[in-house]
């Protein structure tokens, strides 16, 4: 039997598509889902992450999609150490995963150093990060779990939120009080979200860009907050605050930001998730693998075919010759 009849004979060309397939399929599913764990157990059942240093503090934010409040803060807010993606709800079930989390928001909790910011700066930057208008979700995303929220964890947050909010409603008097519909709620326990979640932007920067372009993020906060605004809270340089920033002793300090030293957001509109591209490259390839298939096995066919006659007319020959050595 030929190499070429092996490879493309009727009975082993679906096998051989099918194992070139699963072989590709094998080799990128690492690059769709990205690095960590994708298994729902995946939690922490104390519910707490514990902060680096006993000096440290840290506050609790719903802004959507916590992909993109993780990037937000460690990339461009002052003093922060660590972002923690996860969930949390004062209604929420015990030990709630991706794919089972009723009752509780997408969150953040943002680990940050006192000495180089303060609760009230991060929860100026946690308004510039939402739409305070939609009560049903945010940007793309549609649900309880993706509407914001800002939370305190005693009194004296509490009056620091509330004032927080009377200055963005005093900047901007055109807006209507009741329809600014962000809440303010006592701090709940929080979950820690499965690994593949956490520094997701950094992991998957290709897909990351791609959702967030896609879903609007960007687009809407420059409609709500203005061009200005926008950018002054997503300047690695902070020029619009000449670098510094206040602290919880109200000391003006030389700020510090994107301590992960992730790259800069590039701006550019993607076409497609990578996971998309491999769909589009392993189609490709099987029609590739058909059209070749069905161009080798007609040459097969055809050379069968040939050989076939071949052998046919070298015994028509061999019974022309039979009689007349009879004779």
């Amino acid at each position: 039997m030929t190499m070429t009849k092996f490879l493309f004979g009727s009975n082993h060309s679906l096998h051989v598509i099918l194992s070139l397939i699963l072989i590709l399929l094998a080799t990128t599913i690492p690059t769709i889902y990205g690095e960590g764990d994708l298994s729902d157990t995946n939690y922490y059942d104390n519910g707490n992450y514990a902060l680096t240093s006993p000096a440290h503090k840290s506050l609790v934010i719903a802004a959507g999609c916590f992909w993109c409040a993780e990037q937000a803060y460690e990339q461009y807010a002052p003093g922060v150490i660590e972002v923690v993606s996860g969930y949390a709800g004062s209604d929420g079930i015990d030990f709630p995963t991706y794919r089972n989390h009723p009752g509780h928001y997408e969150v953040v909790l943002i680990e940050y150093d006192p000495n180089r910011t303060s609760y009230e700066l991060l929860l100026r930057y946690a308004w510039r990060n939402i739409d305070p208008f939609d009560a049903y979700g945010q940007f793309c995303d549609r649900g309880f779990s993706y509407q914001s929220a800002l939370f305190y964890a005693n009194e004296e947050e509490q009056l620091i939120a509330e004032q927080v909010r009377k200055d963005v409603l005093d900047l901007h008097p055109d807006w209507d009080d009741a329809s600014v519909v962000v809440p303010l709620l006592e701090r709940p326990f929080f979950w820690r979200a499965e690994n593949y979640h956490q520094d997701y932007y950094i992991k998957n920067p290709w897909n990351y860009g791609f959702y967030k372009e896609r879903c609007g993020r960007t687009k809407r906060l420059k409609e709500v907050w203005g061009e200005e605004q926008y950018f002054c809270y997503h300047d690695l340089e902070l020029s619009c605050f000449n670098n510094t920033a206040v602290n919880e002793d109200g000391m003006s300090i030389e700020a510090v930001v994107n301590v992960k030293n992730a790259p800069e957001e590039s701006g550019k509109a993607r076409g497609a998730p990578v996971w998309g591209i491999i769909v589009m490259v392993v189609f490709a390839m099987f029609v590739v693998s058909l059209f070749v298939v069905g161009f080798m096995t007609s040459r097969w066919k055809k050379s069968a075919i040939d050989e076939e006659g071949k052998e046919s007319s070298e015994t028509e020959q061999e019974a022309d010759v039979a009689p007349a050595e009879s004779i």
